[in-house]
């Protein structure tokens, strides 16, 4: 995905959304080129064609990019009519920005979620850190921070990541029942999506089968709630990390449940695989959301002030030696075998840390000019 290819669907959703005379819907069966994210091949060769280590001035190609999809993340979340997405297939990346801010999202049986940016030497963006604070208990950070993958409706529906089920043959049928529905245009939106629910209701599927998310919500909080609060605790994000690093080996080595060992051991295994300043990174970006989203008001408590410290985290790291890398690893050579640097969390210093999350320049920061509200 290139900066083109957003910039036109960006201009497709005001188009929809500006005009007075149609159904008050927008149905985003989300396309390939935004299901897995942006194209991290095309990010990498810009930011090694046209290196940077201060900010880059906004028409800086991976600028670009960022600036244009952080404007569409504001644009569906605040989106005057009914925003509807339908999620099958893989959803990751720019795929959820373009679609887990809206009002309505329809997973399927083949729906395939995972946010896996820490592998790359990114961050988990597009406001995922905003939708992560408003998930049961410390899910969000969870799934933020190791890249889980998500496949079954059940908990794709218990995470709230979904709003709606059907089955994928049934979506051609969803399709034609939304465009033809009798539908109409309210200033208040939920009266809409009221109409909208008449019509999804006729393809909801049961849930047939119980979460297993929702059965491992205790042990989740149990050890990630506490990093969400890491600074009022004294602890840097590394050390939070470490904390956390800590109470699952525990639960691996004396839990007498295997559901609950087999748990700790698997996310053991993906912490250990990802690149340690990403880690470290997310979880003080998705700690302060948390904050300010529970207890505000504060910057980060709107879609708006998160997109603003994102675009500067961003930006940021893909100037990073760790993104070149981690992209190479991933999906040029395919090796697998990322080195990072620095190679541990007790290598990262909180003044680094500092610096990548220092406010921007006022003439380089995030340009937001999204829809009117």
């Amino acid at each position: 995905m290139d900066a083109e290819m957003v910039e036109a669907h960006h201009a497709a959703l005001r188009t929809f959304a500006s005009q007075e005379d149609i159904a008050a819907i927008l149905v985003e069966g989300v396309p390939r080129a935004f299901c897995a994210g942006g194209d991290i091949k095309s990010i990498r060769e810009y930011a090694l064609q046209q290196p940077y280590k201060d900010d880059p001035p906004i028409d800086h190609p991976v600028a670009r990019v960022f600036q244009t999809e952080y404007n569409q993340v504001c644009d569906v979340a605040r989106c005057p009519i009914p925003y509807m997405s339908i999620c099958t297939g893989v959803w990751m990346g720019f795929g959820v920005g373009n679609s887990a801010h809206g009002d309505v999202r329809v997973v399927t049986q083949d729906t395939l979620f995972a946010m896996p940016e820490n592998s790359i030497g990114l961050f988990p963006d597009v406001g995922f850190a905003h939708i992560a604070a408003q998930l049961p208990g410390a899910i969000g950070l969870y799934l933020g921070l190791t890249g889980r993958r998500l496949s079954a409706p059940e908990d794709l529906l218990y995470s709230r990541l979904g709003t709606h089920q059907a089955r994928a043959e049934q979506l051609p049928s969803l399709r034609d029942a939304l465009v033809h529905a009798p539908l109409s245009r309210h200033a208040d939106k939920r009266k809409t999506l009221y109409q909208l629910e008449v019509v999804l209701q006729k393809f909801q599927e049961p849930v047939l089968g119980a979460s297993e998310l929702a059965a491992l919500q205790p042990l989740i909080d149990s050890c990630f709630e506490p990093a969400l609060h890491h600074r009022a605790r004294g602890r840097t994000a590394p050390q939070a990390l470490d904390d956390i690093a800590l109470d699952l080996l525990t639960i691996a080595q004396t839990n007498d449940r295997p559901a609950a060992r087999q748990y700790a051991i698997d996310t053991l295994e993906a912490l250990q695989k990802l690149c340690p300043i990403s880690m470290a990174v997310t979880l003080r970006h998705f700690a302060a959301v948390y904050q300010d989203v529970h207890t505000g008001p504060g910057p980060l408590s709107e879609i708006e002030g998160v997109m603003k410290q994102e675009y500067a985290l961003a930006v940021r790291m893909c100037g990073r030696g760790d993104f070149a890398e981690g992209v190479r690893a991933a999906v040029v050579d395919k090796d697998r075998n990322p080195k990072w640097d620095p190679a541990n969390l007790s290598d990262i210093r909180e003044e680094d840390l500092d610096a990548i999350f220092a406010p921007m320049p006022p003439d380089r920061e995030l340009q937001l000019d999204f829809l009117d509200r």
